[in-house]
């Protein structure tokens, strides 16, 4: 397929950079007037739910005066002890009162257009007053407010409100009120009831929702399960609406106020609740979003419409930008294709420009790596010739002059400290790629004031040459300064140390080989020295004496601390014994090996004394040998031997609890069972142990054997038989595991001196 033309693909992207932008940003635009439009609209349903819960208050309050002031009335209080209606009628006082009483109410009732009637409950009088009339208590009918009444009387339940009931008092219109119940106290009238006042619940929804603008707006009470107070909708009044999905949300909310997003009826509208803890309604205001959509959609197609006049306007400068850009690009396109031997097909202009210049990058990369690289081989092969001692005439290197200047030549060799980890812990060609960043690093760091190349070699080790054209004795304190930046730097890259053995310096560069040679053999000292040093090939390395050394007394020290299981006494000798061998200067690295390997050999041998293998501790696959060469330095070493000897003490304690233990199990089997016939075999079995085991370890614990054990406890007992009881002494033999009674009498009288008639006959004389 052919490629798009450079004109077209910048005239694309300038277009996409000014249409992703415009777009963004008018979605953004809209997301946030709606969110902004919807949180305002949310306060203003809040305040709306207040201001009716204010009216609500202050229709409570005016009612609560009123009763209040009725309740002082004194044509009420004259009714204090008359009980019975009839007595009124008969009294034309009282009659006249009671007229009077009624104007009152009637009065009350038309002057507050809430209210519907009054209701005067009387507790020990047979009557009820209303507004409308007065009424025997059994012909009145309206008493859903009274039994309410009388459940806060009996049990004292909190009354005020309570939930509307239909009335029929305006005409064929079936209309709804709730009453406002207010008991009688002592601090107002001698009377003993309540009053009610009936409120229209028609009147109370008009004040709540004279504040809505919208005709779809609506604010409306519920109690707390759900029982519609007060609702537009008259079909709902006193019905349970908790299942509603708006209203289950408000009653599960822990919330005293919110809003949120729902569907009523079909209709999106943005519902908000306020939650009153003294009454217990929760006011619901719900508030149609389409007019606020129909604002927004408003909103939205004016910045559409200023968006695509910019984008129109955008598109026409991306145009004339992009053709400004194309032309020089476009001229020098074709000159490349005029090139022979170059094939750029149906390619746009910046495809063949890239390609042509990548084409050409490539090559001069490839180049530049070949000739690198056979520098390289060509520098190491030279170094190693160098090492191995291969005269300078056989060797084809050109630039030997420019490696090595200078006449003086020290060969130097790093190896990394804890190498065994380091392997574990790198991949083979991470290991390669780390031993070449710390070769590149010395070199890097000597090659200020020397000349420097070296090597990675097999295993452990990084060969370096420094040329010099100083004396011995300035340059290996120079080299020791710069080997100690070395040092700190490496570290860094490997997260281990580094030790550097420095050969002899020579003027003549076939001696390389000898201070190769020399640095190697100090590879050996580093295992005296430890770790992170720089060490100096000095002639006191090779003059040490052959005296035989092995510090006889330390080994003893050693070997009875594991005895005796004391480990902190064990550590220091351990640790006297490796200083013992560190502070003596003549011991080379193969003496220390035989030292230690002659301390390994006793302790094989102390634990064979025991009948303790080294498998038993240690495990099959453990040889102890091989894991004492795997040591780097003397320190770790000591470590290694303190751990080898404190396994051995904590293996030996295993022991002695094990036998413990297993004392114990013996001796409750033979303290169960010694009046029976006791095999020592079935008491092995019992402990789970050998015969032979089960033998020493009783010795051991006792200091004799079984068998006695066993038959001075059943002396013992025998002897308290003869003394306290008067069984025969065939039934003491018996009773004790014993054959029979000749059997007994020999026993007894091998362990007593007498027979077991004497003993009784002496003992009961005492």
């Amino acid at each position: 397929m052919k490629n798009r033309s450079l004109i077209v693909t910048q005239f694309i992207v300038f277009s996409l950079l000014i249409i992703i932008p415009l777009i963004c940003i008018t979605s953004i635009s809209n997301y946030t007037i709606m969110k902004y439009s919807e949180a305002e609209i949310s306060k203003s349903g809040t305040g709306e739910l207040k201001v009716a819960q204010s009216i609500t208050d202050l229709i409570s309050q005016t009612i609560s005066n009123d009763i209040l002031n009725l309740s002082m009335n004194q044509k009420l209080n004259s009714l204090y002890g008359i009980d019975n209606i009839h007595s009124v009628l008969k009294s034309s006082d009282d009659n006249l009162m009671l007229i009077q009483l009624l104007e009152t109410l009637s009065n009350i009732v038309e002057t507050n257009s809430l209210y519907s009637s009054i209701y005067i409950y009387l507790d020990n009088s047979n009557y009820i007053i209303t507004s409308n009339g007065v009424y025997l208590k059994e012909d009145f009918q309206d008493k859903g407010w009274l039994n309410q009444y009388l459940r806060y009387k009996n049990l004292q339940e909190p009354i005020s409100w309570i939930n509307p009931r239909p009335s029929d008092t305006n005409g064929d219109r079936k209309t709804y009120v709730m009453s406002y119940i207010f008991p009688l106290t002592p601090y107002t009238t001698k009377l003993r009831g309540s009053i009610a006042i009936n409120v229209y619940e028609n009147s109370l929804c008009e004040h709540i929702n004279s504040n809505t603008s919208n005709s779809n707006d609506n604010i409306s009470i519920i109690n707390t399960n759900g029982e519609v107070i007060s609702h537009v909708d008259k079909a709902l009044i006193s019905a349970n609406i908790s299942d509603k999905p708006y209203v289950s949300k408000i009653l599960g909310s822990s919330k005293n106020e919110g809003y949120f997003i729902q569907k009523v009826d079909n209709t999106k509208c943005l519902v908000t609740y306020l939650k009153t803890g003294n009454s217990g309604w929760i006011y619901v205001g719900v508030f149609s979003l389409d007019s606020l959509y129909n604002k927004v959609n408003s909103m939205k197609a004016t910045i559409i419409y200023i968006s695509m006049a910019l984008l129109i306007l955008g598109i026409c400068l991306s145009y004339l930008i992009s053709r400004k850009i194309y032309n020089p690009v476009k001229k020098l396109a074709q000159q490349i294709k005029s090139i022979k031997n170059i094939d750029c097909g149906n390619e746009n202009e910046v495809t063949i420009l890239s390609r042509t210049f990548d084409a050409m990058i490539k090559e001069e990369d490839k180049l530049f790596r070949t000739i690198e690289k056979s520098r390289k081989n060509l520098r190491e092969n030279y170094i190693l010739s160098l090492l191995r001692g291969i005269p300078e005439s056989e060797n084809e290197y050109a630039d030997n002059a420019k490696v090595f200047p200078y006449i003086n030549f020290i060969c130097c060799i790093i190896t990394i400290d804890k190498y065994k980890d380091f392997i574990e812990n790198f991949s083979y060609e991470n290991q390669y790629y780390l031993k070449t960043a710390i070769l590149n690093l010395s070199e890097e760091v000597l090659a200020v004031p020397f000349a420097c190349h070296g090597i990675v070699m097999d295993g452990n080790k990084i060969v370096l040459i420094v040329n010099s054209d100083d004396n011995i004795s300035s340059e290996y304190s120079s080299l020791c300064e710069y080997f100690h930046t070395i040092q700190k730097e490496a570290a860094k890259v490997i997260e281990t140390t580094i030790t550097v053995c420095l050969g002899n310096m020579y003027d003549d560069i076939q001696k390389i080989r000898n201070s190769y040679h020399e640095a190697q053999t100090l590879l050996k000292h580093k295992f005296i020295s430890g770790y992170e040093k720089i060490i100096i090939y000095e002639q006191e390395y090779t003059n040490h004496s052959s005296k035989y050394f092995y510090p006889f007394t330390l080994e003893k020290q050693i070997l009875n601390n594991v005895d005796v299981g004391s480990k902190e006494a064990l550590l220091v000798s351990v640790n006297d014994f490796i200083d013992e061998v560190k502070n003596n200067k003549d011991l080379t690295y193969d003496n220390i090996m035989l030292i230690l390997n002659q301390l390994l050999g006793s302790t094989i041998k102390y634990l064979l004394n025991l009948n303790i293998s080294v498998s038993k501790i240690f495990g099959s696959d453990f040889n102890i040998y091989s894991k004492l060469a795997e040591n780097e330095t003397l320190d770790e070493t000591g470590l290694f031997l303190a751990n080898i000897f404190l396994q051995i003490i904590e293996y030996r304690e295993k022991i002695k609890f094990d036998d413990k233990s297993h004392i114990v199990k013996i001796m409750e089997y033979i303290h169960d069972n010694y009046k029976q016939d006791i095999a020592i075999n079935t008491l092995a079995d019992h402990v789970g142990l050998s015969y032979s085991h089960v033998r020493k370890i009783f010795n051991d614990a006792t200091g004799e054997n079984i068998v006695n054990y066993i038959n001075n406890m059943r002396i013992e007992e025998a002897q308290r038989l003869l003394r306290q009881t008067s069984m025969s002494i065939n039934d003491i033999a018996l009773g004790l595991g014993y054959n029979n009674k000749q059997s007994f009498n020999r026993f007894f009288k091998k362990y007593v001196s007498i027979n077991p008639g004497e003993y009784r006959n002496i003992k009961s004389n005492l």
